[in-house]
């Protein structure tokens, strides 16, 4: 019996990881809109009110849920580039672990950047926009770690 290579023949490239990125940040997205969605809920506020809150200046609903996901996605492609050459090096490292610390640098990165571009999204406690910050993180990792195990 010959012996078999259980090294992948696949290769994933930057560009794999960016696109790969882009769709699980947008599933991550949608899991941490709706996290906010049943927060907003359980504190009286509709879905419509957050979408529109999501959005700031926009002050349309859809604008910005939309705008939410095209944040999401972005954020989703520039994990996935920094993840790529982490995972390289530190295979043994969970890409949900990750995702969690990524998940948590983003919170830091909005309480200093949203607060002021964006108020009205202060209202939401700061443990739920915590929490909303780790399910995007955490849906980001694992949805990562499904593709490359998805690889070998």
């Amino acid at each position: 019996m010959a012996p078999t290579n259980t090294y992948s023949s696949k290769s994933t490239t930057a560009g794999d990881a960016a696109v790969g990125g882009l769709f699980h940040g947008l599933v991550a997205g949608l899991a941490m809109a709706a996290y906010i969605v049943l927060v907003g809920l359980l504190q009286g506020i509709g879905p419509v009110m957050i979408w529109t809150r999501l959005g700031g200046a926009l002050e349309n609903p859809v604008s910005g849920l939309l705008a939410h996901l095209a944040v999401s996605g972005v954020y989703g492609v520039i994990w996935g580039l920094i993840w790529w050459p982490i995972h390289r090096r530190l295979p043994q490292l969970p890409a949900w672990l990750g995702g969690l610390v990524y998940g948590l640098l983003l919170l830091v990165i909005a309480q200093a950047a949203v607060a002021a571009l964006n108020p009205l999204l202060m209202d939401i406690g700061l443990a739920h926009r915590a929490v909303a910050h780790l399910v995007y993180g955490l849906v980001l990792g694992l949805l990562t770690a499904r593709s490359q195990a998805s690889q070998n």
